[in-house]
């Protein structure tokens, strides 16, 4: 329940891009500009989303920092909510440029171990914060799309290491501790701010927005001490820790030099009586392409039959890009809302870790990809301006996975290649939501081309994958089975073609 709300605070409108459709030969009556927003100013804002973490990393001897095991990518998700000040000044027409600051407070929550130990524990993102500078286009008077970035620093929660094997091992349960720490970096993101208007009724000087960002944070090493049952020592190794966090949020946005003007339709737009205003027709076929990346997150343990689960779940994380391809058909049924399908592929390489630590005694580390995913589903939207549609979606998700091959995690061993676990398909279901408008690059306008930007959720679920030795060590059941559930985010821009796009549609503001 958790995902399925942090993926529908995500789905929302993301950016856009703005220009009147050739309306024909017949001369029409040219309306009077409307009023243009004044984006100059103070801005205070408040929301939530939701995110995940991918962190590489290993054990060390403290001290010394001598490698005992190499990297492995964990991962984290969770929820949080934010506020945060900005001023914005609107120096052209179409250009606005601002600083902003913000913070974010949740529970971003994910795994640290230390495999040496069969242990693992629960890393808390409790509270992240940022200053920087945004650059926006006015893709409309009322729609600004904007790319941002800046200082990000971030307050982590410190962990209790327990044994991975159930009913304890090693050390006993709990084992050992690594204290909270404080990590700074930078960010880089975007999205779109658009005036309020629910159903047609605006909101003076109350705006939308949806952002998403990537903050990156340099690796921190912290000592592992016993807990207070066992001595409280240090137990003379040390984690280390290389977070990179992706999160999506949606705010309502007060802007205190607002005047209402920007809840009025777009400028320059031709008609043919006043208070019509017209925009690109939205029914019909479209194809589009583009690229984006993504993280995953897998909780993942291991069974061994007829003897039940041997290992206890604990979170991997990948990270990579994909290119992306489909097609799909609109239906504006109104002045306001279109309605649609569609289908579309991603292929990529989104890579990261899936570990048997179970393996003869020993914990053996491979790199599971996900190779390919395709989706059908339908969508919703409403046009925030007359070429701008936010919209949310939602359907069937497939995705094939590249198996892997498996080697020792710790460095004094060195074994390569001794275990393998096998290809896989998984279905599931996504959800999420963007923004497409027709394009404008830098005041020229190309008929027929659009542009979008759009965020998904995508859920599977558990697969069982039998652990077998490598070919070198005979290729056979070793009798583990590695269990593998994966959740995958991703952002993506493309470019529409709408083969429609210039029969355009009147519609009443």
């Amino acid at each position: 329940m958790k995902k399925l709300v942090i993926a529908f605070a995500a789905a929302a409108a993301c950016s856009g891009s703005a220009t009147a459709a050739d309306l024909g030969a017949r001369p029409l009556k040219a309306v009077a500009p409307a009023p243009v927003a004044n984006w100059t100013g103070f801005y205070v804002f408040g929301g939530a989303g939701g995110g995940l973490w991918n962190a590489d990393s290993n054990v060390v001897t403290s001290p010394g920092g001598v490698a005992v095991t190499r990297d492995q990518r964990l991962g984290g998700s969770g929820w949080f909510g934010t506020v945060g000040l900005g001023y914005d000044w609107q120096f052209t027409p179409n250009w606005v440029a601002g600083v902003l600051a913000d913070a974010q407070f949740g529970d971003i929550r994910g795994s640290i171990a230390d495999p040496s130990l069969f242990a693992e524990g629960t890393e808390k993102l409790r509270t992240s914060y940022a200053a920087g500078v945004r650059l926006g286009y006015l893709v409309a008077p009322n729609v600004l799309s904007y790319v941002n970035a800046g200082y990000s620093g971030s307050q982590w929660s410190g962990s209790t290491f327990t044994p991975l094997p159930p009913g304890g091992s090693g050390f006993g349960m709990p084992s050992v501790t690594t204290a909270s720490f404080h990590r700074n970096g930078w960010f880089v993101g975007g999205g779109v701010e658009n005036s309020l208007d629910i159903f047609g009724i605006s909101a003076p000087g109350w705006f939308m927005k949806t952002e998403y960002r990537s903050a990156y944070y340099d690796r921190v090493t912290l000592p592992e001490t016993f807990t207070p049952a066992f001595g409280g020592g240090p137990t003379g190794n040390a984690t280390t820790f290389k977070p990179w966090v992706q999160t999506v949020s949606t705010s309502l946005v007060y802007r205190f030099n607002d005047n209402g003007a920007a809840a009025v339709a777009p400028a320059r737009l031709y008609t043919k009586a006043p208070g019509i205003a017209a925009g690109p027709g939205w029914t019909g076929f479209h194809v589009f392409g583009g690229g984006g990346g993504g993280l995953w997150n897998a909780d993942s343990g291991v069974q061994t039959p007829p003897f039940g689960t041997t290992v206890r779940d604990q979170r991997f994380g990948g990270n990579g890009w994909f290119g992306t391809v489909g097609l799909g058909y609109d239906w504006q049924f109104n002045s306001k809302w279109v309605a649609g399908a569609f289908a579309d592929a991603q292929f990529g390489d989104l890579s990261g870790s899936i570990s048997d630590p179970n393996f003869i005694g020993r914990i053996t580390e491979g790199q599971e990809k996900l190779r390919t995913s395709y989706a059908a589903g339908v969508r919703l939207g409403y046009l925030v301006a007359p070429n701008v549609l936010s919209y949310v979606n939602a359907g069937y998700s497939g995705s094939d996975w590249s198996g892997a091959s498996h080697s020792s995690l710790e460095n004094a061993i060195g074994l390569v290649n001794v275990a393998t676990t096998p290809s896989f398909h998984r279905n599931g279901w996504f959800v999420g939501g963007g923004v497409e408008n027709s394009l404008n690059i830098l005041g020229v306008s190309a008929p027929g081309w659009f542009m979008k930007t759009e965020y998904r959720s995508a859920f599977y679920d558990r697969v069982t994958l039998p652990v077998s030795f490598g070919p070198a060590f005979g290729g056979g059941p070793i009798g583990d089975f590695i269990t593998f559930k994966p959740w995958v985010q991703t952002i993506s821009t493309s470019l529409v073609y709408r083969f429609n796009a210039t029969n355009a549609v009147v519609a009443k503001y």
